[in-house]
C-alpha cells in the first residue's frame, strides 16, 4: 500500500478490491456481528451528539454569564474563567479517556463518565463561589471529553478506509448542530429559569446519554484487543504517536483547521456587529447558515475522498478553504460586508469538508491503540483551537481583516503538511 506525502495513505492508489473490502464490516475472530461492525442510525446519532457534548457544555450557558456574575457577586471576566476551566477540562479529559478506553473497553468508561457528568452538572447548579464553579466546570469538561474521545474510537473499531471517512462525516452532521442549538437553547432556557437551571438541564442530558448508551451502544473493543493500563506503557504510546508522522501530520491538519474554525466562532459575532452593523438576529441566521454549510461540507468532502482518495481530497479542500479565507481578507480591504459574509460561508463549508478526512486519516494509523490516538487527536485539536482563536481575536473587531488573515494562515499551514514528504512506514493491519 503506497504512502504519500505527510504519511497519508492515498486511497485512490489502493487496489480497488481493497477499497471495496474496507466498505464491509469485518468482525474480529471470536466476535459476532452483533457485537461489532454495525452502526445503527440511533448509535450514529448518539455518537455524534457525544462528540458535540464538550462544545455544547461550554457554550450553552454563555447567554447566562451576565446573570451569573451578578448572582455570584463577581466580575464578568471572573465568570469567564469558568468557561476556560471547562475548555481545559475537555483537553485534559481526552488524554485520560483514551488509555482508559483501550484498557477497559468503550462502554464501561463511557457509562461511568456520563454518570459523573450528570452528577457534576447537578452540583454546578448549586455552586456559590467562582472558584468552586470553576473546579466543577473543569470536572464537567473532563467527563464530557470521554464521550468525544470514545465516540471516535468506536467508529475506528468498526470501520476503515473510505467507510471511516464517511462515518466521521456523518458524526459531523450531528455535532455540527451544536453551534446552532447551544446558544439558542441557553437563551430560551433563561426565559423560564436562571443560569442554575441550565446546569440542571445539562445534568438531565448526561442521564439521557447514559441511558441511551446502555440501550444502544455495543462494546466494540473485545478483551483480546485491550491493553493493560500502565503509566509507563501509556507514556510510551503517546510518545510513539507524537513522533509518528503518519499520525501527527493529519492531527495537525485537524488542529489547524479547527483553529481557523474556532477563530470564526469566537470572533465573528463581534466583527460582524462592530464592523458591518449586523444585528444579533441577523447574525443568528448567518451563524446557523454557516453551521449548515459546515455539515454539508463534511458530506461533500467524504464523497470527494471516495472518488479521488484522501490525500487528493485534502489537496482540493484545504486550498479551497484557504482561497475562501483570502477572499475574506480582500472583502475586508474593500469594506464590503456582504462579500465578507459570503466568503465566510465558503470558508466554513470548506473547513467542514476537510476535517472529517483528516480526522479519519489520523485515527486509521493506530488501530491497536485507537482510544489513545483519539485522545491525542482531541488534545491537538482543542490546544491549537484554544491558542489560535484568542490570538486572532486580540487584533480587534473593527474589521474582518485579522480574522481573514488568521484563518488563511492556518489553512495554508494545514495544506503545507499535506505536501511535506514523509518517510514510508509499514501499514498497520486494518482493524475492520
Amino acid at each position: 500500500m503506497p504512502v504519500t506525502s505527510a504519511g497519508i495513505v492515498d486511497q485512490s492508489e489502493v487496489d480497488q478490491s481493497e477499497v471495496d473490502q474496507s466498505e464491509v464490516d469485518q468482525p474480529d475472530a471470536g466476535q459476532s456481528d452483533a457485537d461489532r461492525g454495525r452502526i445503527t442510525i440511533t448509535t450514529m446519532v448518539l455518537l455524534g451528539a457525544m462528540t458535540g457534548l464538550g462544545p455544547f457544555s461550554m457554550s450553552v450557558h454563555l447567554p447566562g454569564l451576565p446573570r451569573m456574575a451578578d448572582d455570584l457577586a463577581t466580575s464578568q471576566s471572573s465568570v469567564q474563567l469558568t468557561m476556560t476551566a471547562c475548555v481545559v477540562g475537555i483537553a485534559v479529559g481526552q488524554v485520560v479517556a483514551g488509555p482508559l478506553s483501550d484498557a477497559y473497553g468503550r462502554r464501561r468508561p463511557l457509562l461511568v463518565a456520563m454518570a459523573l457528568y450528570c452528577a457534576t452538572s447537578a452540583v454546578c447548579a448549586a455552586a456559590w463561589t467562582v472558584p468552586m464553579l470553576a473546579g466543577l466546570r473543569f470536572a464537567q469538561g473532563m467527563f464530557a471529553a470521554f464521550g468525544m474521545t470514545i465516540a471516535r474510537a468506536v467508529i475506528r473499531d468498526v470501520a476503515d478506509g473510505q467507510r471511516l471517512v464517511r462515518l466521521f462525516a456523518r458524526m459531523a452532521l450531528v455535532s455540527g448542530l451544536t453551534p446552532i442549538i447551544a446558544p439558542n437553547l441557553g437563551s430560551a432556557l433563561l426565559v423560564v429559569t436562571d443560569w442554575r437551571g441550565i446546569f440542571v438541564v445539562l445534568a438531565a442530558l448526561g442521564a439521557l446519554f447514559a441511558a441511551l448508551s446502555v440501550g444502544s451502544l455495543r462494546e466494540t473493543l473485545p478483551p483480546a484487543r485491550r491493553t493493560r493500563l500502565r503509566p509507563a506503557s501509556t507514556a510510551r504510546t503517546y510518545a510513539a504517536l507524537a513522533t509518528d508522522g503518519a499520525f501527527l501530520a493529519p492531527s495537525l491538519v485537524v488542529g489547524l483547521a479547527y483553529g481557523a474554525m474556532f477563530s470564526y466562532v469566537s470572533s465573528s459575532s463581534f466583527v460582524l456587529s462592530d464592523a458591518y452593523g449586523v444585528s444579533q438576529t441577523v447574525f443568528g441566521v448567518l451563524f446557523a447558515a454557516n453551521a449548515v454549510g459546515f455539515m454539508a461540507g463534511g458530506q461533500l468532502g467524504a464523497a470527494l475522498a471516495g472518488r479521488r482518495g484522501t490525500i487528493r481530497a485534502l489537496r482540493i479542500t484545504l486550498p479551497a478553504a484557504a482561497t475562501a479565507a483570502a477572499g475574506i481578507t480582500l472583502a475586508a480591504l474593500a469594506g464590503s460586508g456582504p462579500a465578507v459574509v459570503g466568503t465566510l460561508f465558503l470558508t466554513v463549508a470548506s473547513i467542514g469538508a476537510c476535517m472529517p478526512i483528516a480526522s479519519a486519516e489520523a485515527m486509521r494509523t493506530r488501530p491497536d491503540s485507537s482510544g489513545t490516538a483519539s485522545g491525542l487527536l482531541g488534545l491537538t485539536q482543542f490546544a491549537l483551537g484554544g491558542l489560535i482563536g484568542p490570538i486572532v481575536g486580540a487584533f480587534g473587531s473593527t474589521s474582518a481583516l485579522p480574522l481573514g488573515i488568521g484563518m488563511c494562515l492556518c489553512l495554508l499551514a494545514a495544506f503545507a503538511l499535506c505536501l511535506r514528504p514523509a518517510a514510508p512506514r509499514p501499514t498497520p493491519s486494518p482493524a475492520a
